[in-house]
């Protein structure tokens, strides 16, 4: 899709969506435009005057021998960065989304492809671009990139050198430009073709609702340029953001004459980064997985060695599926080893759909009775997704807003509570009271007609289990060691059935 007018207010596309466009034009491309405005008289009688005419001519203006870095949103790979990048496409991104289509390419016209306006099809061509220099090719084939004046650029002192056909330089001929000449023959063959030039550039909207926390708070606009070419792995790579106008004879799959052997770009920007050694294809990662010793979920367990001893089949078991034992600090301050395993390990794991719904994460707490250790797993996996979900800023606030209009509702129900009802609510309490004083009676009620009930008390598992209630079950010595040795009576009463 391209477009010349789009909508950049907030809320235009949903919260964390991107809507992506083939370009995204200005109403008027940078260059020189006549305007001309004529006028007729007719029915004069006895007259016939010719028309008046008259024309302005006029410059749109735009970047074309610089770039503000202000308008340069992010690169990627990084700059001075080292990564695996050896499998992914350089790119620049600019906070001004005309920018790649802001020009022609070719300055000879000032008005767009007569196509475009019949063929949807037919995407506007960029005039910059992406050039990924490797390392060799910048020494032996790249020039070192000098300053001169704009008229120079089209105008070289080498008659070897191909320089790009600008035409009208609109008063800019002192204005200094950075340039670099690069072998021509290597040129043409990393450069892309005017045909490929088209899917090597496009807009974006972006919804920035929820990325907060990456440092995106502003919805809007952006364009992006991407290279034709992979980063050589193992290598420290050179990015060049060079200017295609009056180049567009000059690309990939043209026919050059006139003894040319090199050719001379506008250079608007430049970065390195190193991409690491690589790592292999896809197929080749998982074909590796296949070999002894390479793969299999083993590659996803806590590792065993000589020094970790003999261990019980529990626990080997255990560690076969994923788990990791870590030390538990309780909220007692006492210290237990307890198991925890993620959520992605590759073992097989039965649902079980008696567990769950879980309000809290303790409520997720696991206990194996017959081993006395407790797993975590589901208790630490419903922490993360809550506080995920609570990082979310959208997320975070439609809940909190579905809470405050839940409880305004329960306040304004009860407030809606007519004298009556709360007369028939307040009981014997207010029979000699008038309606009006019914509201007082209930909250009395409430505050002090409950003070005198004995509710029943909760006990603790160790005092329900060590009670004399349950004669013969545990005798005074057993009950003695539970006490000194702080042990689990639920398991002590595990273990003592399984041996009666």
């Amino acid at each position: 899709m391209t477009t010349s007018t789009i909508d950049t207010t907030p809320g235009s596309i949903g919260p964390g969506m991107i809507r992506f466009y083939d370009a995204i034009l200005n109403p008027l491309e940078a260059g020189i435009y006549t305007l001309e405005a004529k006028q007729e008289i007719n029915d004069l009688p006895g007259e016939n005057p010719a028309p008046y005419i008259a024309t302005q001519d006029l410059v749109v203006d735009g970047p074309r021998f610089a770039i503000n870095p202000a308008e340069i949103h992010m690169v990627y790979p990084p700059a001075n960065s080292e990564g695996l990048y050896d499998n992914n496409m350089p790119n620049m991104v600019f906070t001004s989304f005309t920018l790649p289509w802001a020009r022609s390419i070719d300055p000879a016209t000032t008005t767009r492809m007569a196509t475009l306006a019949v063929d949807n099809d037919q995407n506007p061509i960029p005039w910059i671009g992406l050039l990924t220099i490797y390392p060799d090719d910048l020494k032996n084939k790249v020039g070192e990139p000098q300053v001169m004046k704009a008229s120079e650029v089209v105008k070289p002192a080498d008659s070897k050198i191909l320089p790009p056909a600008l035409g009208d330089l609109l008063g800019a001929d002192d204005t200094l430009v950075t340039v670099t000449d690069i072998d021509l023959a290597y040129f043409q063959a990393i450069a892309p073709s005017l045909d490929e030039l088209p899917f090597l550039a496009h807009g974006r909207e972006v919804n920035t609702g929820g990325k907060i926390l990456l440092g995106m708070e502003d919805d809007g606009c952006f364009s992006l340029v991407f290279g034709n070419r992979l980063p050589m792995a193992a290598a420290e790579n050179t990015m060049f953001l060079v200017s295609y106008e009056g180049h567009q004879e000059h690309l990939h799959g043209s026919t050059i004459s006139g003894g040319y052997t090199k050719i001379r770009l506008v250079l608007l920007g430049s970065w390195q980064f190193r991409a690491k050694a690589a790592q292999g294809s896809f197929i080749q990662l998982m074909a590796n997985l296949c070999e002894p010793g390479r793969g299999g979920v083993k590659l996803l367990q806590m590792p065993l060695s000589a020094a970790t001893g003999q261990i019980s089949a529990d626990a080997e078991k255990a560690l076969q599926m994923g788990y990791v034992p870590l030390q538990n600090n309780m909220r007692q301050g006492e210290e237990s080893t307890s198991w925890y395993r993620g959520p992605l390990i590759a073992s097989p794991t039965k649902r079980d759909l008696a567990y769950g719904p879980y309000h809290y994460s303790d409520h997720a707490i696991h206990y194996d009775p017959e081993t006395g250790i407790f797993n975590h797993a589901y208790s630490t996996a419903w922490q993360t997704g809550r506080l995920l979900a609570l990082s979310d800023a959208s997320f975070s606030s439609a809940m909190f807003t579905w809470r405050n209009n839940y409880l305004y509702g329960i306040l304004a129900s009860s407030r809606q509570l007519d004298n009556s009802k709360l007369s028939a609510i307040a009981g014997s309490m207010n029979n000699n009271k008038s309606s009006e004083n019914a509201r007082e009676a209930v909250v009395m009620l409430m505050s002090g007609g409950f003070s005198k009930v004995k509710w029943p008390q909760i006990t603790s598992r160790s005092a329900a289990v060590l009670q004399d209630g349950l004669p013969g079950v545990f005798t005074s010595e057993e009950k003695t060691a539970m006490a000194i040795e702080d042990t689990d009576p639920l398991l002590m009463l595990v273990n003592k059935i399984k041996n009666v």
